[in-house]
């Protein structure tokens, strides 16, 4: 048997004694590989360097937002687009949250790029604390400082001490026995960390808190009282309590005709073309303008664009739901869905937008465990790489892991190679 088959054999074994799997899996349902996928210097250096384009992203998204609840009214428009179908108790504490003055760049984003640099999506903070983890714990020496000391750095930089009170409050079930893991390991670090299923602790149990999405939050018990803990300077939640953390929304806001002036081209370059798909809501491509039905008679090979739902409501807005290849239907579906985008923007306040594809593969080694055999294979990717936002400090990323698959919607699932990254 030769060393690198040894060795992925070996990583697969100590996920198998996790009992992490995806969904209900016990043992390690992904593909595993003998070494981390490895970035160049200049790979690094341009990861690196986007953390402060990432927090300027949330600060000029923010700042805008805050023009528009203090009654702007060249940013009216803005309050029903972020908003949308979100019921009104919701939409009254967001807009509290904002007009308080206290929402701050999150401690925590995780892009997912479906090729080096390019971010499809921004998940905040991010979920697959624990996949990452211990996908990141069979490197002897990581570059990284590690999701487990991350998050305890935060906790001591928001509350000033590391054993302050602690709760993640996960709210689907899925990842239920990945966070029990996370959420032991930071106990073994030192930290008071309890994980809440669906529930929330009492203000007397808690300093920092992880918040499930705030539609969630506030149909929980207590959820509106830690809220207005948090305006009170009593609780830290990270994020704070706005629906533009729940939700892929601000991503088009770079590109959007009213709003595109206020973002430098750099952060325009963290992401792909984005737009929102409405009726008489323009789409410029390449410096070309695009119309809705021009994509539709496109040819396959030239409608080269992702269809993805980018609202708030739940169980659409994460897990790889409601993201679409244009290229895979035909001209007739392609129309007709996004007929579909536009109407339910229209009718329902449910926004849809509509992405330029970016995909690369990438090569990497791994392990085929039904065949126990190394293979090498030119795979589609996301990369993840975990930013930290210290307020008074640079941004840095303390985790990278990639996922990559023969298909190209990437995700967590059981035909994926999951593989630490390091420099």
């Amino acid at each position: 048997m030769n060393n690198k088959l040894e060795k992925a054999i070996e990583v697969r074994e100590i996920h198998d004694r996790l009992q992490i799997g995806h969904g209900e899996a016990r043992d390690c349902d992904w593909f595993v590989g003998p070494e981390p996928f490895k970035l160049g210097a200049d790979e690094h250096a341009k990861l690196v360097n986007q953390g402060e384009l990432f927090r300027q992203w949330f600060e000029i998204t923010l700042g805008l937002c805050e023009k528009a609840y203090r009654g702007e009214k060249k940013f009216g428009w803005l309050i029903d687009l972020i908003e949308g179908e979100t019921s009104e108790h919701v939409k009254e504490i967001h807009r509290h949250a904002h007009l308080s003055g206290l929402l701050r760049t999150p401690f925590f984003a995780r892009p997912d790029m479906s090729a080096l640099g390019v971010s499809v999506e921004v998940q905040v903070p991010g979920s697959g604390w624990g996949y990452q983890t211990a996908v990141s714990s069979t490197v002897e020496k990581s570059q990284w400082l590690g999701l487990v000391n991350g998050f305890q750095k935060a906790v001591e930089a928001t509350t000033g001490s590391s054993r302050a009170l602690s709760s993640y409050v996960l709210y689907n079930d899925p990842f239920r026995r990945e966070v029990e893991y996370f959420c032991r390991l930071c106990k073994e670090a030192g930290m008071q960390l309890q994980m809440h299923f669906q529930t929330l602790p009492m203000l007397s149990e808690v300093k920092f808190l992880r918040r499930p999405p705030l539609e969630e939050m506030l149909s929980y018990s207590g959820g509106s009282e830690l809220i207005e803990a948090w305006l009170h300077g009593q609780v830290v939640l990270e994020p704070g309590p706005s629906l533009l953390f729940d939700q892929k929304l601000p991503i088009l806001f770079p590109f959007h005709q009213l709003l595109r002036e206020f973002y430098p081209d750099s952060i325009r370059e963290l992401f792909p073309e984005t737009y929102l798909v409405a009726k008489g809501s323009p789409s410029t491509f390449d410096g070309q303008v695009v119309g809705w039905e021009e994509i539709a008679r496109c040819s396959k090979s030239k409608r080269q664009f992702i269809l993805k739902y980018a609202g708030a409501k739940k169980g659409l807005r994460a897990g790889g739901k409601a993201v679409y290849n244009l290229m895979d239907y035909s001209h007739d579906k392609v129309a007709s869905m996004l007929e579909m985008a536009c109407l339910d923007w229209e009718k329902n306040r449910s926004p849809w937008i509509i992405q330029k594809m970016i995909r690369q593969k990438y090569p990497i080694i791994f392990m085929d465990h039904h065949e126990v055999e190394i293979r090498e294979a030119q795979y589609y990717a996301l990369f993840r790489p975990m930013y930290s936002f210290p307020p008074d400090r640079p941004a840095e990323i303390i985790s990278c892991i990639g996922v990559f698959r023969h298909d190209w919607k990437v995700h967590g699932s059981s035909d994926c190679v999951l593989l630490p990254v390091e420099v």
